[in-house]
């Protein structure tokens, strides 16, 4: 019986969420309508009968006590006004705090809902979650769908077997060949080819079945915000009763709730957001006559926002409090021995030190605050999930705190780099730049190298160059082989330059020097668990092709490797750069041509890295345009299809029509993969054509290599 309660409290922990979760959204909404009062009564009486199911009586009778106000009002044909949203409002926040403090006090057998502490991804035990009916149609159709092909399968292998049998039988018995050879080879052709045409229509079938259960099957383990930070509201305001006396108020602004990512990583989230609301309201508290001195509203305001950017999800927490007090960060950091009193320090790394175990600049200790703990578990939960955590002053006030972890937990994007006989990849939440140094503009200080890192305002706006030089910012260069592989202590000079990827941890900037960038890829990663590998420094493993596995650094290990041996720049022997030929080849220039700049920028990085020159153009009529006006000749043309004004199709036939242009190599890579429209590209003149569904950076990179 006790197993059958955890289950089924398991169960009602889903549900309530989900019932309290479009109750809020259509408080929110206004509800003006008689369908919205319906659905909050309709929700209502679920929850009241579910909380009778699962013996809470708490639950069940705030439940039927806002079910009965809300019964009267439709009966009358009223709606609601502001006491009444009020009221559903606050029956709601009491239903999260006694869900919040029975789930504390519960013990954590196996099948409790909450997963604490929620430091990582695996955190916890199994937990419910709603699937719509029309996911599960989507799932069994996916599985039909295979289970299609494998029949298709079934009788591709019959007809091979009957073809293998003829063959047989004709050379055990030539005579049958004497009396027309060639129309017996002929039809066993024919129905050899239609097998074959047979076998890569099933295989494109099988893939795209394939590539649809496996979306269908990480959609259900998607939750959206709401469902996990719909309570952190009342838990903010019942943290500022605790703080300021029963008269303190805080408003906090949910936004972003309808973003969906893995239960797993939204649930590992959820205790680090808490502990920034505590964090917003117990060091960014100003009494209510300071803040209209400051021209503030009277109470304090604090949001959280939740987005999603590719495959990044970013919870940022924002509050219009004090603001961050950096001398007393200072302060504490020269206590603490973290850094020298006379150590130049910008805010970006000040406020880097605050997430350290045991920091904290308050001067007195309660159950609320001022043990050092709280953004320390912030930044512990950051790590587990693969992700970072910065703080930065708000403008014009307050403090902002921004969580960015990958969507899933399996999924990650990197960097690959060769590093003697091994690929590594380098995780690409960390990555501040990725360069390729001239051996020339290496800088020797006190005989360790350092590279000028680039300075993002000039470079994105070349007009801004005619103000004052910005400061410089170098970082130190040291041979990632000094730390993974066989302790080298040269760096690797090829082509008389550099590759360096600068990372950036906990404020700290280093650049590690690898022998070649090769693409950015998101990987599947797995635990490693290779006999004699470091699994410390190398937690992860990817195989993104059969023969050669990925190795996945943690950026923190390596950090902290690297300043254990003083955290800068390490005395290496620096080879002169092989002697140039008399006349040096310049590098080949690709036009990359995409509307996205997502896209753009990611094959202009790629491109550079191995050692190609790029220009960038946003459509058709701008790439032909630097086509003919450009002063330098264009090597090689990398365009999407689809694009505004002229399409990749379009500029193809442009540049075959001017004879000016006619020998530019044209590769298509765009989404359409069609035979039809594949067909098209080749016909039109496209010496290639990639597809984005399939997209291999080193495919690109060997495709355009071939063409040149």
């Amino acid at each position: 019986m006790v197993d059958l309660r955890q289950e089924l409290l398991a169960v009602f922990d889903a549900e309530y969420r989900d019932h309290l979760r479009v109750i809020r959204d259509l408080l929110k909404a206004g509800c003006g309508t008689r369908p919205a009062l319906a659905e909050i009564f309709r929700r209502m009486h679920s929850l009241k009968g579910a909380a009778r199911a699962v013996e809470i009586p708490e639950v069940e009778d705030i439940a039927h006590a806002v079910e009965n106000r809300l019964s009267i009002l439709m009966e009358r044909g009223g709606s609601l006004d502001a006491g009444d949203i009020a009221t559903i409002a606050h029956a709601l926040d009491e239903i999260d705090g006694i869900m919040e403090t029975s789930s504390a006090a519960a013990p954590q057998a196996e099948g409790t809902v909450e997963e604490r502490p929620a430091t990582g991804p695996d955190a916890g035990a199994d937990s419910y979650v709603q699937v719509p009916v029309s996911r599960l149609d989507a799932l069994s159709g996916a599985v039909h769908d295979l289970m299609g092909v494998a029949e298709r399968h079934d009788r591709l292998w019959e007809r091979l077997d009957d073809l293998l049998r003829d063959m047989r039988a004709v050379s055990q018995a030539p005579r049958q060949l004497q009396a027309d050879p060639v129309a017996v080879f002929s039809r066993m052709t024919r129905r050899l080819m239609a097998i074959r045409r047979e076998h890569e229509l099933m295989t494109g079938q099988g893939d795209r079945a394939l590539l649809r259960l496996g979306e269908e099957v990480h959609a259900v383990s998607l939750v959206p915000a709401g469902t996990v930070f719909g309570s952190l509201a009342a838990m903010a305001r019942r943290i500022a009763r605790e703080h300021g006396g029963p008269d303190a108020r805080v408003e906090v602004h949910l936004r972003g709730m309808e973003v969906q990512a893995e239960r797993r990583v939204m649930q590992a989230l959820r205790d680090p957001v808490l502990h920034l609301l505590r964090n917003a309201i117990v060091h960014g508290h100003e009494s209510r006559a300071r803040r209209l001195q400051a021209g503030k509203p009277e109470t304090q305001t604090i949001t959280v926002t939740v987005t999603l950017t590719g495959v990044r999800l970013q919870v940022r927490v924002s509050d219009d409090g004090c603001g961050p007090d950096l001398k007393a960060i200072a302060a504490r950091a020269v206590r603490q021995g973290m850094i020298h009193v006379d150590a130049p320090l910008d805010a970006r790394q000040l406020l880097a030190r605050v997430f350290e175990p045991g920091f904290s600049t308050r001067a007195h200790v309660d159950h609320l605050a001022g043990r050092g703990v709280g953004l320390s578990i912030v930044a512990e939960a950051a790590r587990a999930l693969h992700g970072t955590v910065a703080m930065e002053q708000g403008q014009p006030c307050g403090t902002v705190v921004t969580l960015t972890v990958p969507v899933s937990q399996r999924q990650r994007t990197v960097v690959l780099v060769e590093n003697g006989e091994r690929m590594i990849g380098l995780p690409g939440r960390v990555i501040r730049h990725l360069l390729r140094v001239a051996y020339d503009d290496i800088r020797m200080i006190d005989g360790c190298p350092f590279v000028v890192l680039p300075h993002p305002d000039v470079g994105d706006h070349p007009a801004r160059a005619s103000g004052p030089p910005p400061a410089e910012e170098l970082a130190p260069i040291v041979p990632l082989s000094a730390f993974v592989g066989d302790a080298a202590a040269d760096l690797p000079v090829r082509g008389g330059a550099v590759s360096v990827a600068v990372m950036e941890v906990d404020g700290a900037l280093c650049g590690f020097a690898v022998e070649r960038m090769v693409e950015v890829r998101t990987l599947l990663i797995s635990d490693a668990s290779a006999v004699g590998l470091d699994s410390e420094l190398v937690p992860g493993i990817a195989w993104p092709r059969e023969d050669r596995p990925v190795f996945v650094i943690s950026p923190d290990r390596l950090f902290e490797r690297w300043r254990a041996r003083g955290g800068r720049a390490m005395r290496v022997s620096l080879a002169p750069p092989a002697q140039a030929a008399p006349q040096a080849r310049r590098a080949p220039l690709v036009l990359v041509v995409d509307d996205s700049i997502t896209t753009r920028t990611l094959q202009k990085t790629i491109l550079q890295a191995h050692g190609f020159d790029v220009m960038l153009a946003v459509d058709g009529e701008e790439a032909l345009m630097l086509l003919l006006q450009s002063s330098r000749s264009i090597d090689v043309v990398v365009t999407d299809v689809e694009m505004p004004r002229m399409d990749g199709f379009a500029l193809l036939a442009a540049i075959r029509a001017d004879p000016r242009l006619a020998r530019i190599p044209v590769v298509l890579m765009t989404s359409r993969d069609n035979d039809e429209e594949i067909r098209r590209g080749l016909e039109g003149g496209a010496r290639a054509y990639i597809t984005k569904q399939k997209f291999d950076q080193g495919e690109l990179v060997e495709t355009i290599r071939g063409l040149l």
